[in-house]
């Protein structure tokens, strides 16, 4: 077993505690968060949180499902549901389909989305109450709970026990390395809060360092520009690497602050043309949503290794797992992950994953899901979905086995309607990059002489393709 250990000592840092977040220490019109240019004031918020505390009050409910576009509504309700001592659920999703398959790990509903489940809802923005809201805050007893779903090996979402706690000591190894770099930038997202990634970076690093952060997502660089020109004030991104990679070097360069990226790896040369357009290379993170932050690195150079946070341990298992010994996690144990690295004397490198888990532009993607939505469909008797390169790209691939109302079908439509109509059922759970883009329909799926599927004779169907 092979270990690195980063054994740098982590003081206290005087950072915002998530109980001063409401306190009157700040004036009321200190920016909170910015809505289309437009600043949302703090005073404004505190009185919002207020709002959702007297009626998450008056519900029996325990646990709050979070689903939100807009992250000022996100925040005000994760604030509320904690002040109330009721626990946040966060989907990593926003799809009505699947929240219906969730419902059990939820009892009632906070969200901005015409979203219609079986639960108690409560749609942001409320209405204005027909009185003077006076009461005060709730006593905060710092022990916040939070849940958020990924996915797991066996194809269905997995839960991930979270607590307030928890992202405060995440917040405070970030801000260690970064904040003075930080200063007086405003907070711009491609990534949802949903996630951990979006959750750490988007919502609270900026709360506990007292910055602003823009309540909707970015998607083109043309947002970004503009979102600087409105504020006249410097950014902060946090970003997706697909984000970065679709950056066209004949865009408008801008001048961020700092870049954050993580949810996969940029190459070197991505790196730095990420630099040319945004004036700063960007710091990858590496981490899961079961342990918070892992490492990071700045490609400076070819082949920059990942330096792990302080207080983190890592160690390689004889299995090649990798296991995550962390302040961040409450189990001395650690937390064992399906990456495989390479460690070497200044770092390590990561080589790839254990497991039918996969990123597609940056997204996790069960490839077990997948299979398991596809057979729900009366058509299918079973189904092999693997991985494919196309040009640059990573795309699934599905291998399908018709039952005999499949082949009926067939005869009757033919197999471009049928793959459509897969394809179909699939919106309704999968994110389109989820969705497999070739498909190939055979009488049997190939198995090798230990009667396992083989993958190599699977990737040949598609070789005509190529």
């Amino acid at each position: 077993m092979w270990r690195m250990v980063n054994q740098e000592m982590v003081p206290a840092l005087n950072i915002r505690s998530l109980n001063q977040v409401l306190e009157y220490d700040r004036p009321a019109y200190w920016p909170i968060a910015y809505r289309k240019g437009y600043p949302l004031a703090l005073g404004e918020f505190r009185h919002l949180v207020i709002h959702l505390i007297s009626k998450i009050q008056s519900s029996p409910a325990k646990r709050w499902a979070l689903c939100f576009n807009d992250s000022y509504y996100f925040l005000a309700s994760l604030l509320a549901v904690w002040y109330c001592h009721r626990i946040a659920i966060i989907p990593g999703h926003l799809r009505q389909a699947q929240l219906i398959e969730q419902q059990n790990a939820f009892d009632a509903l906070l969200t901005d989305l015409p979203l219609s489940l079986n639960c108690e809802t409560l749609f942001l923005p409320l209405p204005q109450p027909h009185f003077s809201l006076t009461m005060d805050l709730p006593k905060w007893t710092g022990d916040g709970q939070l849940v958020l779903f990924t996915s797991g090996s066996t194809g269905k979402a997995k839960a991930i026990k979270k607590t307030a706690l928890s992202l405060v000591l995440e917040i405070e190894l970030i801000a260690r390395q970064w904040r003075e770099q930080l200063l007086d930038s405003v907070v711009v997202a491609t990534v949802s809060h949903q996630h951990m990634y979006g959750l750490t970076f988007r919502i609270m690093l900026p709360l506990l360092l007292d910055l602003p952060f823009y309540t909707h997502l970015v998607s083109y660089h043309e947002q970004l520009i503009s979102i600087g020109d409105a504020l006249n004030a410097p950014l902060t991104l946090i970003a997706s690497p697909a984000y970065l990679k679709r950056l066209d070097k004949k865009l408008t360069p801008i001048v961020c602050k700092k870049v954050f990226s993580a949810g996969g790896m940029l190459t070197f040369v991505e790196a730095q043309a990420t630099e040319q357009l945004l004036g700063v290379l960007p710091q990858e993170i590496y981490g899961t949503t079961e342990t918070g932050v892992i490492a990071n690195r700045s490609q400076y150079k070819l082949k920059q290794p990942w330096q792990l946070f302080p207080s983190i341990e890592i160690s390689v298992q004889p299995d090649e797992t990798l296991s995550v010994i962390s302040p961040l996690l409450f189990d001395p144990h650690g937390v064992k992950i399906n990456d495989v690295i390479r460690l070497e004397d200044d770092g390590f490198h990561l080589i790839g994953r254990k497991d039918r888990i996969i990123k597609i532009e940056e997204k996790r993607v069960s490839l077990d899901e997948v299979e398991q939505r596809l057979l729900a469909c009366p058509e299918l008797a079973e189904c092999a979905v693997i991985t494919l390169q196309q040009d640059t790209r990573v795309i699934l691939g599905a291998v399908l086995v018709l039952s005999a109302l499949g082949q009926t079908k067939v005869e009757q439509q033919g197999k471009l309607q049928l793959t459509q109509r897969f394809r179909q059922e699939l919106r309704n759970w999968l994110e389109p990059i989820a969705i497999p883009r070739r498909w190939r329909i055979v009488m049997s799926l190939p198995e090798n002489s230990q009667g396992k599927r083989s993958q190599i004779q699977l990737q040949e169907l598609f070789y005509e393709d190529a």
